[in-house]
């Protein structure tokens, strides 16, 4: 029988039949296998499980908040391994589960995939501080026995071979759900006022402060709306950089049926991402391409791997006017806002739908071997 162990530092709620988003992305992964166990922290400091369908949720108590205690936490794998003869392992982080992780591997001689959700761990190789540096060897020390590790495009591919890691790299990108992301723009005329929308949490790997300072450079600033929604812990910060500009729109959360019609009368979407400070490859990128908006990004972190200059205006970050160049750019040309968007849906439809990514992570799942053998 084929059992995986998902090894996660999240805090979620028992499988108690409420909306539960995580449990959608378990059910898509655990086709396949008879059972798909999942170790987690619970939001209350007391152990529980649960169980749907071949959906088992072990949850340890929470501790701290902070996901760090997970590094000691999440030894209780061990019992479940074997408890349950898992033959899987699945590790969420390189370090707070992955490297107990690779300790599990070893010990019961079963195959483990490792994920990376952010370039923080870049950065962990590249600081030189004491902790930096341990956590730079952790990384490594998970990467490299590993059986698999899972890159979110040929970018990251990149970052990982730079810090010499080479081996049993598979891409597996992040992925979008055509069903929540159907309705699409019909028309590239422009809107009046042009709308700029960027969706994210108002932290400092998002860049939203280089998005306001653009706006307030560009020549057409009082004929342009820029939303961005997220909140977070710097939105009071945004809220004094936009002071005098009622035409920026700081909106800490949205129900995802507002969220979507606010993308649709959109006209452009950008992603002012800045470097090594925990950023990937958003998904709300690929959202805003489901949904046949034109999008300006940042060459950071695995997002090179997935725009280019056939999908998108790639930019450097930090640079409010390169921004502001490449939002006048797209201003001024309709057939340049079409040509991108409708690139970026193709894109969408045949590499990143939803379907396809997660047949594409299930057959590497099931097909690692221990040691590769």
């Amino acid at each position: 029988m084929d059992k995986l162990l998902h090894i996660s530092a999240n805090i979620y709620q028992p499988l108690n039949g409420k909306h539960h988003h995580t449990k959608n992305i378990w059910k898509e992964l655990a086709k396949g296998f008879d059972e798909y166990h999942v170790l987690a922290r619970n939001k209350t400091n007391s152990y529980s499980y649960s169980n749907e369908g071949n959906i088992h949720l072990h949850l340890l108590p929470r501790i701290t908040k902070k996901s760090k205690i997970f590094f000691i936490t999440s030894f209780w794998m061990f019992w479940i391994i074997k408890k349950y003869k898992i033959t899987h392992l699945l590790a969420q982080c390189p370090i707070v589960g992955g490297f107990m992780g690779v300790i599990a591997s070893k010990i019961f001689k079963i195959p483990l995939f490792v994920e990376i959700h952010g370039d923080i761990y870049f950065k962990y190789m590249q600081e030189k501080t004491l902790v930096h540096k341990i956590f730079s060897k952790i990384t490594k020390v998970t990467f490299n026995n590993a059986t698999k590790i899972r890159s979110l495009s040929i970018a990251m591919n990149d970052m990982l071979n730079r810090y010499g890691i080479s081996e049993n790299i598979k891409v597996v990108p992040n992925r979008v759900n055509l069903e929540l992301f159907k309705s699409q723009k019909r028309s590239y005329e422009l809107h009046s006022p042009i709308r700029i929308i960027s969706i994210g949490r108002f932290v400092q790997q998002k860049g939203y402060d280089i998005a306001i300072e653009a706006i307030k450079k560009l020549s057409y600033r009082h004929y342009i709306e820029l939303y961005l929604i997220g909140g977070g812990n710097l939105y009071d910060k945004y809220v004094d950089l936009s002071k005098g500009y009622e035409n920026i729109k700081l909106i800490k959360w949205i129900e995802q049926s507002e969220l979507k019609v606010l993308l649709e009368e959109s006209d452009i979407y950008i992603q002012p991402s800045k470097p090594y400070f925990g950023e990937a490859m958003p998904r709300t990128i690929l959202e805003a391409m489901a949904m046949k908006l034109p999008i300006i990004a940042t060459n950071i972190a695995a997002i090179p791997g997935i725009l280019n200059n056939t999908n998108a205006i790639v930019i450097n970050p930090n640079k409010v006017d390169e921004l502001v160049e490449a939002i006048e750019t797209l201003i001024n040309n309709i057939n340049l806002r079409e040509r991108l968007a409708l690139q970026g849906y193709q894109d969408i439809i045949s590499k990143y739908e939803w379907n396809k990514v997660f047949e594409l992570y299930r057959n590497e799942l099931k097909s690692m071997k221990y040691e590769n053998t």
